[in-house]
């Protein structure tokens, strides 16, 4: 638009700076659009890849990235409203989404590793749904306190007067609660148990086991 107008004037070989803040808000806007693009796919390729090593099984590593970047986008949903309807601030700032993404989807592939890692090694001697009761249960209390501390963390970032630390305590806070208590105990559980031995594949453990039988 400014080339268009600068081409008119007879002006397009000058060089024009232009300042201010909304230059700054659209640079900026700019830039963060560009590392989405570039940390995004980049972060998924590395955890797929680090899960795939450690795991031995595609099906797993698949449902595990699946379920942390459902937590982080209705994270990023639940936060806009609470930041919208509650702060009375109209969008949330262009850096948030990123910034959210790195810190929610590590936190979350760490617990679920955590996690998965019991009920893979109860899974050796023990029935699937028990193993992943067992392993559930084990994990969980470790898993819990650790996820409230790091929500209280993130949280105390809502009482700073940087509108932008605010809105980031917010959503990354929402994240770890929902990665705490809907993800790791309920949902990744529920899907190990549906895939039965198909979420060991291709795995060793995929080979040793038996399908899933129902259990009175």
């Amino acid at each position: 638009m400014i080339q268009k107008q600068l081409q008119k004037a007879g002006l397009s070989k000058n060089q024009i700076w232009i300042g201010g803040v909304t230059s700054s808000l659209y640079d900026t806007a700019k830039v963060t659009e560009r590392d989405m693009k570039v940390i995004v796919p980049s972060v998924i390729f590395i955890i797929a890849i680090l899960l795939l090593l450690y795991l031995r099984s595609l099906v797993a590593m698949v449902y595990l990235i699946v379920t942390v970047l459902l937590s982080y986008v209705a994270a990023l949903g639940a936060g806009w409203l609470l930041i919208h309807y509650g702060l009375g601030i109209s969008a949330i700032q262009d850096l948030i989404p990123l910034y959210a993404f790195v810190f929610l989807v590590a936190l979350g592939e760490d617990y679920n590793i955590f996690m998965i890692s019991g009920i893979w090694k109860n899974k050796q001697h023990l029935p699937h749904r028990r193993a992943i009761a067992l392993g559930v249960t084990e994990t969980g209390a470790v898993i819990t306190s650790a996820g409230l501390i790091l929500a209280g963390t993130f949280a105390v970032l809502t009482v700073l007067p940087i509108q932008i630390l605010v809105q980031f305590g917010i959503v990354t806070a929402i994240g770890v609660l929902l990665d705490t208590f809907v993800v790791r105990p309920l949902l990744v559980p529920a899907i190990t148990t549906v895939l039965g031995r198909y979420a060991f594949w291709p795995g060793k453990l995929f080979a040793k086991a038996e399908p899933v039988k129902s259990e009175d």
